[in-house]
């Protein structure tokens, strides 16, 4: 999975997904997420725009679980915004709108972090 900064501000990073999430992204043992922050970066809050990932497995929502406890226990916060069509449905079945942190859009997920609307 390619993640991409956005934009990197001392307490909040934006972050981008390029492409579908799944096994093939986990092949060596690397959260994309680290690649990305470092093993420092779980302490911010990090946005997360899933809108170009048209899919994923059960690996990838693994790895989001995973993730969003990481993110907790060193104090931070991870939402995921954006959610195109197919991971939304996924997400909604599966019940990870009770144990993530979602927003609707960039604009909610800010709301929702309570920093103010860019």
């Amino acid at each position: 999975m390619k993640l991409t900064a956005v934009c990197h501000e001392p307490a909040l990073t934006r972050l981008e997904s390029a492409e579908d999430i799944t096994l093939l992204d986990f092949h060596e043992g690397i959260s994309p997420l680290d690649e990305v922050l470092g093993q420092d970066g779980y302490a911010g809050t990090v946005l997360l725009n899933l809108a170009k990932s048209n899919y994923i497995d059960s690996t990838g929502v693994g790895w989001l679980i995973q993730s969003h406890g990481r993110f907790q226990k060193a104090g931070g916060r991870l939402v995921l915004h954006s959610i195109a069509p197919m991971v939304n449905h996924c997400f909604r079945v599966l019940g990870m709108y009770d144990v993530l942190h979602i927003a609707a859009n960039e604009e909610a997920a800010l709301k929702l972090i309570g920093a103010p609307a860019a």
